[in-house]
């Protein structure tokens, strides 16, 4: 079983893909899967239900394993009015790294997110040593700071190596659910943005992020964090990339965001009414405006040979592989 590799949250978009490298490469996967595994049906991997939240799950995921990848998260631009996203990114965490330890795994690659750490000063090279933002922060970006810190703290003293990528904002095919990013990209095939928003983000391809995490079970270095990010984009240039890989009209107007944060609850307001997602919230807002341009995978590319395609493939890829599954 020295082959067998066992991957939490692997029915979402960047799990799958995981489990779809793996695959070709010849490891045997264990999936851990919550709810569906609509992502994982043509592929040879053993499919194991359950929870990070339930340590008894977990222990069937991960007896037998030497390496353990920790996908599973709950990412939210909206709040965590249940209490669902903080639990699932902290004690999730927590849960995998116990019973790793109990069960004699090697190494624990975790996923974080760039959200984990603050974006001033933007004057700055954005890198792997940026401070953990507080919990005075959106949950979403505290839950994952907070979960990298349990992680590398409790880990000390064992035998249990951790690793940890934290990716900017994933793009790319076999996008089932789909993801928030993918939601917008189908928003804008649909024609339902009539304005952007202000500033931009960096971009980059789920394959990319995949093939780093596979390539950092060998390569990465133990209580190392890996900033695997892509390429900047503003939404006026995303919006021409759109328009460009589709023909489909694309807004060209940007709206300040001062303006949009005072339309939020009207947008709130038509979702509640409609019995659907808002197209803009306060949080996705933010991380647009305030999303750092220059990111530096200088230390990723080195140590795990991290390789970002260009964004406009990612796109077209996205966009072709939802048609060619009709989705879209």
């Amino acid at each position: 079983m020295k082959n067998t590799i066992a991957v939490t949250g692997a029915n979402g978009h960047l799990g799958n893909v995981v489990c779809r490298v793996l695959c070709e490469k010849g490891y045997h996967v264990k999936a851990f899967y919550h709810n569906s595994y609509d992502s994982l049906l043509n592929l040879p991997v053993e499919k194991i239900k359950g929870s990070v939240l339930d340590k008894n799950d977990l222990n069937r995921l991960i007896d037998g394993c030497k390496i353990v990848i920790n996908c599973a998260a709950i990412i939210s631009i909206d709040g965590d009015p249940s209490g669902i996203v903080f639990k699932t990114n902290t004690i999730g965490p927590a849960n995998v790294l116990e019973v790793s330890i109990e069960k004699g795994v090697q190494r624990i690659i975790h996923i974080s997110s760039v959200h984990a750490v603050i974006e001033e000063p933007y004057t700055e090279f954005f890198d792997e040593k940026r401070p953990y933002k507080s919990k005075f922060t959106p949950v979403y970006d505290f839950s994952k700071a907070l979960g990298e810190q349990i992680l590398l703290q409790k880990s000390q003293g064992s035998q249990t190596e951790i690793v940890i990528l934290r990716p900017s904002c994933i793009v790319g095919p076999f996008d089932f659910k789909p993801s928030e990013i993918g939601n917008a990209l189908i928003n804008f095939y649909h024609n339902k943005y009539p304005v952007l928003p202000e500033g931009g983000y960096d971009f980059v391809d789920v394959r990319d992020v995949a093939n780093s995490i596979v390539q950092a079970m060998n390569d990465g270095k133990n209580g190392e964090i890996y900033l695997v990010s892509g390429e900047y984009k503003k939404l006026t240039d995303l919006s021409k990339i759109v328009h460009q890989v589709t023909g489909r009209k694309t807004p060209k107007t940007v709206l300040s965001y001062q303006i949009l944060r005072m339309l939020i609850p009207v947008l709130k307001l038509f979702a509640f009414f409609t019995r659907s997602k808002p197209l803009l919230t306060l949080e996705s807002i933010k991380a647009l405006r305030f999303g750092h341009s220059r990111m530096d995978n200088s230390k990723a590319v080195q140590q795990i040979g991290h390789h970002c395609r260009p964004v406009e493939e990612s796109i077209r890829d996205f966009y072709e592989w939802q048609i060619s599954n009709k989705r879209i």
